[in-house]
């Protein structure tokens, strides 16, 4: 009885002191961002991982660049964004932003690291699916991309 009631008041220690693992913060530019993404596609097992070199589930992502382009689609009521340090490489975001940041302003964009395992049947197969994603630009209920919202995006 001694061991359980000491084994439970360490872990309640452990929850109140924060020493429970915390994800880390991590700043990168788009370019750097692109270079730590990591995909393994396994034909044999049937199973897809997407993830980070350097992220993890409850990791925060901070990514600092400088507006290349900017563009608002009407349409989708949402505003495309490109980045100097990479111009290839963009973001969706949720309404129109043209009004707030322009080309050449340097941005700060605040992300969480989130993991989504989940199966699908491909070409009457079914695969296991792992990806870590960013929580404010992924549906887990849908397992699909969405608009980043507006308020994760600000000067820099």
């Amino acid at each position: 009885m001694k061991k359980l009631v000491f084994a439970l008041a360490s872990v309640a220690i452990l929850l109140l002191t924060g020493c429970v693992t915390e994800g880390k913060t991590v700043i990168m530019n788009m370019d750097e961002l692109g270079e730590d993404i990591e995909e393994n596609m396994d034909n044999s097992s049937a199973t897809y991982y997407q993830g980070f070199k350097s992220l993890n589930k409850g990791d925060i992502l901070i990514i600092k660049d400088e507006i290349s382009s900017i563009t608002y689609r009407q349409d989708y009521n949402a505003t495309i964004i490109h980045f100097a340090s990479n111009n290839s490489s963009s973001l969706v975001f949720e309404g129109d932003l043209t009004g707030k940041f322009d080309n050449g302003d340097n941005v700060r964009i605040k992300l969480h690291i989130i993991e989504d395992k989940y199966n699908i049947t491909y070409q009457g197969r079914e695969w296991s699916i792992d990806l870590e994603m960013y929580k404010e630009g992924w549906d887990t209920s849908r397992h699909t991309i969405k608009m980043l919202p507006s308020d994760v995006i600000s000067e820099a």
